[in-house]
């Protein structure tokens, strides 16, 4: 499947790779999480090429991750600001991290993510039930929402019944 063909229905997962797959585009928000704000700034700490910058900071722009605006200390200088949909992906970069050194055997450690007030480590990223019980993978589902177009909602029904048609695991 293209990433054309992927985008074409309305999965959120396929939406949000279409514009943050693409490897630049999360170190950008990264980087705008770390202070960055000017073109020069991404540039010189990514070591990006410039057309690929501008046009990553442009489709940001578009979708509402980050904000232009002129520099408070030179108007013929832009800013890129994370708006609050873009400082909502935190969590999403936490997840990222935690996953790379739980999965891919980071033993560097190279961040830590704290509370501020307190100085503390977070816990892990999890999924939580509605009373505050930690979820395994196995004890959840994907369903079609009432927005779900006819083929994304062919191929959830389809992804339930084979997974309940598969035997139940030990210790689920």
């Amino acid at each position: 499947m293209s990433k054309d063909q992927a985008c074409q229905g309305n999965c959120p997962i396929a939406r949000v790779t279409a514009l943050l797959g693409d490897g630049w585009s999360l170190m950008i928000i990264r980087e705008a999480f770390l202070g960055s704000s000017q073109f020069n700034d991404f540039e010189k700490r990514l070591g990006i090429a410039r057309n690929i910058l501008s046009d990553r900071l442009r489709k940001l722009v578009e979708a509402g991750l980050l904000k232009r605006k002129a520099s408070q200390t030179d108007r013929r200088v832009v800013e890129y600001k994370l708006t609050e949909s873009g400082r909502a992906l935190f969590p999403v970069l936490i997840a990222l991290s935690q996953w790379v050194e739980e999965h891919l055997g980071d033993p560097c450690h190279s961040v830590r993510y704290i509370e501020r007030a307190t100085g503390e480590e977070i816990q892990r990223i999890r999924v939580l039930s509605t009373d505050g019980r930690a979820l395994d993978v196995h004890e959840l589902a994907m369903l079609p929402g009432p927005d779900a177009d006819p083929a994304l909602r062919a191929r959830l029904v389809a992804a339930i019944e084979q997974a309940e048609s598969r035997p139940a695991r030990a210790g689920s």
